[in-house]
């Protein structure tokens, strides 16, 4: 678990590879936490749950038909969660979208699954059908009961229409893992990238680096400068960030890729951390080493990343 520096510094370094990076199923205090309910814009709300180990996002569509979300902590921070949405309203959960498959983005799915649909990247359902035994992870995860998993999947695209809104899912490729979800909130100019990126000074890893750039590059074509980003588990972020972020992760791709083929070690690239071109990012903080995420490009860009993270 990285060491907290500041607000901005928590959620940038702490979350480098969710949850690799961060803490065990079971760790989090719910008992400690605090929450808010963060109007977004319209009918979209965000549940923000603080504990001592975290930050946990919901994001809430609601309306007559009932509420949509995406994700959900785990399971232990149900309470938390339905006392938010009682206290919007009495509606019935319509809808969960997951973003992807780790255990602090679906814990809701075996509460509301019975009565509400679960949607996911097919790779999703794969997972939570199956036992996990990612190297971040102790003891396995999974197989998740068949009330857990998503009743409909899809490959690269789906689209919901519900409570007036269009709500659009789009895997673009492997990235923070496999089945990696973009939800796009249409009306509302709202986007939910769950842990593919984080906001100015965040660093956002995975199984696939160069996946998260393309990921990230579709996103910027896509959303315009008065998009709202939520993001998984930092700060509300934005177009300008975002367009700060891709070309250095980019940058820092290529430099790794000359570096490794030029013949020098892993060990070496990781000591020499991230180049200097990262100041702005992390301003007015100091450029950190993060050997975490040089590793995670190392590893794609050698061909060496394990997917079953």
């Amino acid at each position: 678990m990285k060491t907290i520096l500041c607000l901005a510094g928590v959620l940038a370094l702490l979350f480098v590879c969710r949850p690799l990076s961060a803490f065990q199923l079971g760790e989090a205090d719910f008992t400690k936490a605090e929450t808010k309910v963060i109007p977004v814009r319209g009918n979209i709300t965000l549940i923000q749950i603080h504990v001592p180990q975290d930050v946990f996002h919901i994001a809430v569509l609601s309306g007559p038909e009932g509420y949509l979300l995406v994700d959900h902590p785990e399971a232990a921070g149900n309470p938390l969660v339905q006392k938010a949405l009682d206290d919007m309203g009495k509606r019935p959960v319509k809808f969960l979208l997951n973003t992807h498959w780790h255990y602090d983005h679906v814990g809701g799915n075996e509460i509301y699954g019975p009565d509400a649909i679960i949607v996911a990247q097919e790779n999703v359902r794969k997972r939570l059908m199956t036992k996990q035994t990612p190297a971040w992870s102790p003891t396995p995860i999974g197989p998740y009961p068949e009330r857990a998993w998503p009743r409909i999947t899809f490959r690269d695209s789906l689209t919901i229409h519900f409570d007036g809104e269009d709500i659009e899912m789009d895997h673009y490729a492997n990235g923070h893992t496999d089945g990696d979800s973009v939800v796009y909130f249409a009306k509302a100019n709202v986007v939910d990238v769950g842990d593919i990126f984080d906001s100015k000074g965040g660093l956002a890893g995975g199984v696939d680096m160069e996946g998260i750039a393309r990921s990230l590059s579709a996103i910027l074509e896509r959303i315009n400068d008065q998009t709202i980003i939520i993001t998984g588990h930092s700060r509300f972020s934005n177009r300008g960030e975002l367009a700060m972020f891709v070309p250095l992760l980019e940058q820092t791709i290529a430099h790794v890729r000359q570096e490794s083929s030029a013949g020098k070690s892993e060990k070496e690239i990781l000591d020499e951390g991230l180049p200097e071109a990262w100041k702005p990012w992390f301003a007015p903080g100091a450029v950190p080493v993060d050997r975490d995420f040089m590793h995670q490009i190392y590893a794609t860009v050698t061909h060496t990343s394990n997917l079953n993270q």
